[in-house]
């Protein structure tokens, strides 16, 4: 298995832009006037299984149905593929992880293994693409032009989902 050089690129990026949508409203960018919605915040598994089956029927693809589930500790959420339905586990003690940004961010892993590549899990070009293509879905494109752009200042490619 290759290593994910982009991971902490990645992070960084997306954990600014997530405190961009915790405030929401007006975001002045490069001189023009963007309105910015606030990312949702998650009470219960329920809630999250609701909306990561949203986002996947919202696509122009059949992509198969993940799992959201616990996860134990608080350190991280992840995805991992499973037999027979993949799961996303987020360690819901934890604030920050019951966050938009953040189901979005393992959706998008789902998304990138389900289309491209069975055997890829990391945070590469294609996640990226996939990342603002669910983010357009969800958050419409003021969110994804702020999160593509962050993408990009930070050398980042994207690649476009079909």
């Amino acid at each position: 298995m290759d290593r994910d050089a982009d991971r902490s690129r990645v992070y960084a990026v997306e954990d600014a832009w997530s405190a961009v949508l915790d405030r929401g409203g007006l975001v002045d960018f490069f001189g023009s006037r963007l309105q910015v919605p606030c990312q949702r915040r998650f009470g219960d598994l329920s809630a999250m299984q609701a909306y990561a089956d949203f986002c996947l029927s919202s696509t122009r693809c059949t992509l198969p149905q993940v799992r959201v589930r616990r996860r134990r500790g608080q350190q991280r959420a992840h995805y991992q593929p499973a037999d027979p339905v993949d799961e996303i586990a987020i360690p819901l003690q934890a604030r920050w992880a019951c966050r938009e940004s953040v189901l979005l961010h393992e959706i998008a892993h789902h998304v990138t293994r389900c289309l491209f590549n069975p055997g890829s899990m990391h945070h590469g070009p294609r996640f990226r693409g996939a990342m603002c293509w669910l983010a357009e879905l969800a958050l419409g494109p003021e969110a994804t032009l702020l999160l593509r752009t962050g993408y990009q200042g930070a050398g980042l490619e994207v690649v476009n989902v079909p």
